[in-house]
């Protein structure tokens, strides 16, 4: 059997030339490595280096050893890799959603029947969602509506409704419902870190001004001492009291989601129990 450290030995005196220079790159004594050489040389049968009284170079035979060597390590190499990642894949469960609301739900139940598990979750567009799944970035994704593709399992998971929130003398307060249409055209306030809301309100409010804030803190504070419109859901965290604001509904359905927890089809025995937990 091949001792892969002699293998390792053989490959860098095969780059350097010299014993000299192999010892220094593989940190070991010259005279370590000769008797490494001449162990190998033994075990191949064969005659791999030619030896004059200052100088030591590879045979023919010695030179295909060599190439054959550096390949072999490499595969191993790989073979590690591969394993290893394969080990680490299957102790990881990376979930990408499309809005905050639904991950701690998510990530809860995950961490009930996944014990010893790595989980880990992020907010990403929904076309870097489905783009991750297909590429096993994620092991989960969050969708807001059900998935058309055949390769594709998806469970419901929560609903979520958003709202306009309005300062009491707003000219809207006291509608029971608004469309997008009627306040488009409106400054708005407008919390960054909602996820696919976010695209969606500037999308269907194109002649409204936005006032972006990255920061809760700042953006709570906004909403309590600003006139401007802002937005909040039925499963918002964080709600101002209502004398001081309204929650007006909105009327399109784009604004009130099921969202769904979508795996690929092949690794659905895997989440099973997650996916039937969900679904009582």
């Amino acid at each position: 059997m091949l001792d892969f450290h002699l293998l390792e030995q053989f490959v860098a005196f095969y780059h350097t030339g010299t014993l000299i220079e192999a010892a220094e790159r593989l940190h070991i004594s010259q005279s370590t490595l000769t008797r490494g050489m001449q162990r190998l040389e033994e075990e191949f049968g064969v005659p791999l280096f030619i030896r004059t009284k200052n100088s030591i170079a590879l045979t023919e035979a010695g030179k295909m050893a060599a190439s054959d060597a550096e390949m072999l390590l490499r595969q191993c190499d790989n073979m590690l890799y591969r394993i290893r990642d394969f080990d680490r894949k299957s102790r990881t469960i990376m979930v990408g959603s499309c809005a905050p609301v639904p991950v701690t739900g998510v990530i809860s139940h995950i961490t009930s029947l996944f014990a010893g598990a790595s989980i880990s979750s992020e907010l990403k567009s929904i076309p870097d969602l489905r783009s991750g799944l297909a590429d096993d970035t994620y092991q989960l994704i969050i969708l807001p509506y059900p998935p058309k593709d055949s390769d594709l399992a998806a469970a419901p998971l929560c609903t979520e409704h958003l709202f306009f929130y309005l300062p009491k003398n707003h000219r809207f307060a006291n509608r029971s419902s608004l469309s997008v249409r009627e306040m488009n055209g409106e400054n708005m306030l407008l919390f960054q870190d909602i996820g696919f809301w976010h695209d969606l309100v500037i999308e269907k409010m194109p002649d409204s001004r936005f006032l972006l804030q990255s920061e809760r803190y700042s953006f709570l504070e906004l909403v309590r001492n600003s006139t401007m419109p802002s937005f909040t859901t039925d499963a918002a965290q964080y709600q101002q009291p209502e004398d001081e604001r309204v929650r007006v509904p909105i009327e399109d359905g784009e604004f009130n989601v099921t969202y769904q927890l979508v795996c690929k089809k092949e690794n659905k025995k895997r989440f099973r129990l997650l996916f039937e937990e969900l679904l009582i």
